[in-house]
């Protein structure tokens, strides 16, 4: 897996995640995770797009699974440095003692642990160093009127874990725009954050600078 597409907290909204799927189907991405409070239907096209396609789906406890899914569970594990779940409670539930043996194990140049969720519907990466962990990147609003576009490329240092939120893809009070999502290169170490207003912009959209 070279790449992975993030997106979370969708709800009733439906109309742009054709777009969306489009978009990455364009950006020849193939593994998209759903992290949670995401009905199945409007994702179940992107398993037919292309045979190489991938769909990792989280749920909370209350679902909705999606059994054709690649993989479907309360909190999945990709790759063996890839945690996903619907919220950060699940995550700590989950993998615990995974992410407390990795951040006490010997700095050898490993690739960074990442631990991703949605929930909270405001995008965010994180530096987990406790008890002095760092935030990098937000892109909150007191008010859902008040959101505003923004993307940003991060690079994910070595023997580091991360949590990131791509925040939600929907329409807050069901009129405010909030497309957020996010995008892991796990080859060259880096995220992208995106945040839109106007899915129009999607054509625009550079994931990752030129290395």
């Amino acid at each position: 897996m070279a790449r992975l597409a993030l997106v979370a907290d969708t709800h009733a909204y439906q109309a742009g995640l054709p777009a969306l799927l489009a978009f990455f189907q364009a950006q020849g991405l193939h593994h998209l995770a759903c992290l949670g409070d995401c009905p199945p239907e409007p994702f179940r096209p992107w398993l037919t797009l292309d045979p190489a396609n991938r769909l990792y789906w989280v749920y909370d406890v209350f679902g909705p699974q999606m059994p054709e899914a690649t993989a479907c569970g309360v909190a999945l594990e990709l790759e063996g440095r890839i945690f996903l779940a619907h919220t950060r409670a699940l995550i700590w539930t989950h993998f615990n003692e995974r992410v407390r043996a990795y951040g006490h194990g010997a700095h050898t140049y490993r690739p960074p642990l990442l631990a991703c969720h949605g929930h909270t519907h405001v995008p965010c990466v994180t530096r987990f160093t406790p008890p002095f962990s760092r935030l990098l990147y937000t892109n909150d609003a007191v008010r859902p009127q008040e959101f505003r576009e923004r993307q940003a490329c991060l690079t994910l240092e070595p023997d580091t874990t991360y949590l990131i939120v791509p925040g939600a893809f929907t329409l807050e009070e069901q009129r405010h725009p909030t497309f957020s999502f996010a995008v892991l290169d796990l080859v060259a170490s880096r995220v992208a954050m995106v945040s839109l207003r106007d899915l129009a912009a999607l054509e625009s959209v550079e994931l990752f600078p030129p290395e």
